[in-house]
């Protein structure tokens, strides 16, 4: 092994225990290896910092900032009215209808923004009914994580381009994804989990929240109508793009966000401030460093060294059905004790790299990796979502597992059924 190689893995150690341990924001982390990268002559400046400039990067940022534009529009506050009209209503009715709006709000805005908004509602619930609000509560902290990004509009739109940047530099053009494999390798967890979690809510222990951790959600400033036509046009164009990207040509469709928020600008819908806050998000930070780690990656021969290495512990030629099940199943584990957001970080390059090594389906691994580290509601550790619902809602893991347990092999087993169907290992 050259000394370049052993520098790579100690510089992707200390990545990994950062994901990890979660104790320096991702996007800290990610420019903290591309610095050493230069400093250890592993790479030059150009080719460490290239992820400031990649075409993911250039996408993904300013479709953050049309994201957080509809979830300013009276789209939400619409659907917000439509939640108030509920209260009153009883059983299923109540239960599918915060299923069905918790999935739409999950597309239009980040976890902790969704279930404060859905808190508002459930909190006016009946504390002595079978529609509590700490069981309402868990139950659309749930369907949260289960759905968030799924669909490829707002949020969901970022996935995808997200994820390619964990791996982008290990594997070719046609190994990336596309804007709907996300949602489709990810569909028939959210039917089966929604359908779940609408017939076995009452499994979720009664109680009360507590209210001493409930934080006031605002409403937000309304904005004019003109603004708001300009904020749903651009979103058209944008959605319109993605779905003509063949003939239109990735460039164009790449920059057609950034040209949205210049519109944004130049009419001065958003605040410019607000702007440069979110273009210069931790997200952003990260999805550029992870980048140039999966480029270094590939470059020094590190990615396939680790393939090898994974492939020679699956068992050299192992079956598709058994190279789903190790990584939804290890996915899953990890990603309940640890971020969801971080086992994807993780967890995307190996999977890339031992797709690789073992002529697999490279999107079917890591889009297995990717569904399942959004399984992350089993432990208040998994993600903010479930820290919420877990706090709020003064819940004990432990009493939760009879809930919890059975939908997380559900969700494992329909991920697993899914993948094979729309993106065979081998295929």
């Amino acid at each position: 092994m050259s000394t370049e190689m052993i520098i790579v893995l100690c510089i992707l150690a200390f990545m990994v225990v950062m994901l990890l341990s979660h104790k320096l924001p991702y996007g800290v982390t990610g420019m903290i290896c591309c610095v050493l990268f230069v400093l250890t002559g592993v790479a030059d400046l150009k080719t460490a910092f290239s992820g400031l400039s990649s075409s993911t990067t250039l996408m993904i940022a300013p479709m953050i900032v049309v994201a957080s534009a509809i979830g300013k529009t009276s789209l939400v506050r619409r659907l917000r009215g439509m939640m108030n009209k509920l209260e009153g209503k009883s059983g299923i009715f109540l239960v599918l209808a915060l299923c069905v709006l918790t999935i739409a709000l999950s597309q239009l805005m980040g976890q902790v923004a969704c279930i404060s908004v859905m808190l508002l509602f459930v909190q006016t619930l009946d504390e002595s009914s079978d529609l509590s609000p700490a069981r309402m509560l868990f139950l659309v902290a749930t369907i949260n994580c289960i759905a968030t990004s799924k669909i490829p509009i707002g949020m969901g739109a970022t996935m995808p381009g997200t994820i390619n940047s964990y791996y982008e530099g290990l594997v070719g053009p046609e190994n990336l994804l596309g804007i709907t494999d996300y949602c489709k390798a990810g569909l028939l967890p959210l039917i089966v989990g929604t359908i779940y979690c609408i017939f076995a809510y009452k499994l979720i222990p009664n109680g009360s929240i507590d209210k001493s951790q409930v934080k006031e959600v605002k409403e937000q400033q309304e904005i004019s109508k003109k603004d708001e036509m300009i904020i749903f046009g651009v979103f058209a164009v944008i959605m319109a793009g993605f779905m003509f990207t063949n003939q239109l040509g990735s460039d164009i469709t790449n920059v057609l966000p950034a040209a949205g928020v210049l519109v944004f600008i130049l009419f001065h819908v958003l605040p410019l401030q607000e702007i440069l806050l979110t273009l210069t998000g931790d997200m952003v930070w990260m999805v550029a460093g992870m980048s140039v780690m999966s480029t270094v990656l590939g470059k020094t021969g590190v990615g396939e060294l680790i393939g090898e290495t994974v492939l020679k512990i699956l068992g050299g030629n192992p079956s598709g059905l058994f190279v789903s099940i190790v990584f939804c199943v290890a996915c899953t584990i990890m990603t309940n004790f640890l971020s969801n957001m971080g086992t994807m970080a993780l967890m995307s390059p190996i999977a890339a790299a031992t797709a690789m090594a073992g002529g697999m389906n490279v999107k079917a691994v890591v889009l297995t990796c990717c569904v399942s580290a959004w399984f992350a509601i089993a432990l208040p550790t998994g993600c903010s979502g479930a820290m919420m619902a877990f706090g709020i809602g003064n819940h004990n893991a432990f009493k939760l597992m009879k809930f919890t347990l059975p939908l997380l092999v559900l969700l494992m087993i329909s991920l697993i059924i899914g993948i094979n169907i729309f993106f065979p290992i081998y295929g």
